[in-house]
């Protein structure tokens, strides 16, 4: 169809003609040729057309000049583009807001016809360039006019330029006689911008339905009480932990103001006063509730949390359980560290005192002296208690897997990594202690990074480039000799020094020997045994250990003999096969011990019943007295059952062999089985 008629569009600036001539063309494509003008970017030429239409009495006088005195001219009534207006709705109630445009006289039209729409929720401000303000509003609103919006504006919301009015655009179409063919289409056309803005806002009312019931369900399922009300103190939120704790339904609570609820006075005061914010401890319907709260400035709302505090207290106790289960927690304290002696009561002296002091620490001592017992004590009386308390060894792990489990690694690091990467103890143990076992067992290029962590403070994980910041107290423990190692260069002197900035050493137990019996009365009640009574004789045998593996030797040694005593009496044939009563005999103690079986007898007698009872308790076989007997009439001594009776007492009296009732027979001792070495 030929184009009969012509319209010349003029606007002031390049945004609004192009946002103007889209809407014209919507609306009489087909019909109607539209040429357009924008004054900003100047008119070259006279304008001729069957009809002009100017955007804004602004540019009147300045056009005039360039349009044919022939051609009739509208000008044009503006409204606001209500495809856009939704975006105003989430400004919260009160809040003033910039109306940005370029001119007094656009700004003041533009904030009436907000106002004339209904939105009159928040504080309308005209503004534009170069007018004087007494406020300074943090969000901006323009119809396409960003860039006069000030510089301090923190949110700009632009509704885009203002489009010609449906009575304009009427007038339009009755000067060019297309009235009657296209009133029906602009009315459609207007009436499908209604209806889409229309869907749009039931869409987001919808949006914001489902995520206000989202929002409730968390509140409701989360186990504190939250409660938020208004500066005026009306009600806004009231969860369901709320209800349990007032005994009040949400339904009753929301916007009443919260002095209608909370009749207490000092909860009052505590609520409503902006100085305190601290948590507070209050006693509601008979609970105590610890009250924390703060204020949303951005809603001008105070929100609160209460908690149940012996719910607290059973939550923190089923979490600490958790911990223990994951290793993550120490389990021991000083009361737990067994002993009365002034040897152990110093060490512990000690090990209190360097608690106290935020430094690495390194434990010397023997194996079974409880070195990680004491590690665990420390963290537990330091500032640190309420963080974790993580444990590695070093001699259990390779060195690969020791510097996995400590720095932890990125996907996709080494064959076999899990996916997303795996978080090392050293981050897990943030805030707390971690305990570096057997710490002389690590190879020089562990000992590398473990002593940038102690310098750094920071990490990084296997196969990544992100350096983690870590805040750990180490405790390291070792019973070698590390100066020795670090002379022969089997460990890093600077380490060592990063180490042992504080120092602890465990006493063995052959130290404190008065010690034994509260130890073994602790491992009797351990094991649910504490009236088992124990023989003098094997009481003195303990005593005269030496004890090469310490307490933790003397502990296997309790559960042994538990284990195998009858009648509820430990007695001295109930030892372990192996125990070794009288440490390190020196080898002249062997000579004595010849010469005083020469003297008994003959010597050979004896060697021979030691080497049959040996050769029986090798194999796992019993022996006794007529065993021996009949098998030494087929030797060269033919012993009677009386006298291996008494060559038997004498071996034990000598503490060479163990003699024990029934089936356990007669038992070479640690000391007997050296003896025969020695011979």
């Amino acid at each position: 169809m030929k184009k009969s008629k012509t319209i010349a569009l003029i606007t002031g600036t390049e945004a609004t003609r192009a946002e103007l001539v889209s809407q014209l063309e919507s609306l009489l494509s087909g019909y109607v040729e539209i040429i357009s003008y924008a004054s900003d970017f100047g008119i070259d030429r006279v304008i001729k057309a069957d009809l002009v239409v100017i955007s804004s009495r602004l540019i009147i006088s300045e056009v005039m000049p360039h349009i044919d005195s022939n051609c009739p001219i509208i000008l044009a009534r503006r409204a606001l583009n209500i495809s856009n207006i939704d975006k105003l709705f989430s400004i919260p109630e009160a809040a003033p807001v910039l109306i940005v445009n370029d001119t007094p006289e656009t700004a003041y039209e533009v904030t009436d016809l907000l106002k004339e729409i209904g939105i009159d929720h928040i504080k309308l401000v005209p503004y534009y360039p170069d007018c004087n303000i007494e406020i300074s509003p943090t969000i901006a609103v323009t119809p396409g006019e960003t860039i006069y919006v000030p510089d301090y504006i923190e949110e700009t919301i632009d509704i885009g330029p203002r489009i010609i009015d449906l009575t304009t655009i009427v007038e339009i179409l009755e000067k060019l006689n297309l009235l009657d063919e296209k009133a029906h289409f602009v009315s459609a056309k207007y009436m499908e911008t209604i209806v889409r803005l229309g869907r749009q806002l039931y869409k987001s009312i919808s949006e914001s339905n489902k995520v206000n019931d989202y929002l409730i369900r968390v509140l409701n399922q989360v186990n504190d009480g939250i409660i938020a009300f208004n500066k005026d103190g009306k009600i806004t939120v009231f969860n369901q932990k709320s209800e349990e704790i007032f005994k009040l339904r949400k339904s009753y609570v929301i916007n009443k103001n919260i002095s209608h609820i909370i009749h207490e006075k000092e909860i009052l005061d505590f609520l409503m006063n902006n100085e305190t914010s601290d948590d507070q401890l209050f006693k509601i319907n008979g609970a105590e509730i610890v009250i924390n709260k703060f204020k949303v400035r951005k809603l001008d709302s105070i929100v609160c949390t209460l908690k149940n505090s012996r719910e607290m207290a059973e939550l923190e106790n089923r979490l600490r359980k958790n911990l223990i289960k994951r290793g993550h927690i120490a389990k021991y304290k000083f009361d737990d560290i067994i002993g009365s002696s002034k040897t152990i009561k110093a060490v512990v002296k000690t090990a209190k005192k360097i608690s106290k002091v935020d430094l690495s620490i390194l434990i010397h001592g023997e194996s079974g002296t409880g070195k990680e017992l004491f590690a665990s004590a420390i963290h537990n009386e330091s500032d640190r208690s309420s963080g974790p308390f993580l444990a590695v060894n070093f001699s259990a792990l390779s060195e690969d897997l020791v510097e996995s489990e400590l720095f932890g690694y990125e996907e996709g690091a080494f064959t076999g990594a899990k996916k997303g990467g795996k978080t090392g103890l050293f981050e897990q143990a943030n805030n707390g202690t971690i305990f570096l076992d057997e710490i002389g067992d690590t190879s020089l290029k562990l000992q590398a990074r473990l002593l940038r962590v102690l310098q750094e403070k920071e990490i990084m994980k296997v196969g990544g480039t992100e350096i983690i910041p870590v805040n750990v107290r180490v405790i390291a423990a070792t019973n070698k000799d590390l100066v020795k190692m670090c002379q022969e260069g089997k460990f890093r002197e600077d380490l060592y020094y990063r180490l042992k900035k504080l120092y602890l050493k465990t006493p063995p137990l052959k130290n404190r020997k008065e010690d034994i019996d509260e130890l073994v009365q602790h491992f009797l009640v351990k094991n649910h045994m504490q009236g088992t009574s124990i023989s003098d004789d094997v009481k003195q045998i303990l005593l005269s250990h030496n004890w090469p593996g310490n307490v933790r030797e003397l502990e296997s040694t309790i559960e042994y003999m538990l284990a195998v005593c009858e009648n509820g009496i430990i007695c001295t044939e109930d030892l372990p096969y192996d125990f070794y009563y009288n440490g390190s005999t020196p080898s002249s103690d062997y000579e004595i011990i010849k010469e005083n079986l020469i003297d008994y007898g003959v010597l050979e007698e004896f060697l021979y019943i030691i080497a049959l009872i040996s050769e029986y308790n090798q194999q796992g076989k019993s022996i006794g007295r007529k065993t021996i007997s009949e098998f030494s009439s087929q030797s060269l001594y033919h012993l009677s059952e009386e006298q291996v009776r008494n060559r038997i007492d004498i071996l034990a009296e000598l503490g060479l062999i163990l003699k024990t009732r029934g089936r356990k027979g007669i038992r070479l001792s640690s000391k007997g089985k050296q003896f025969i070495q020695h011979i």
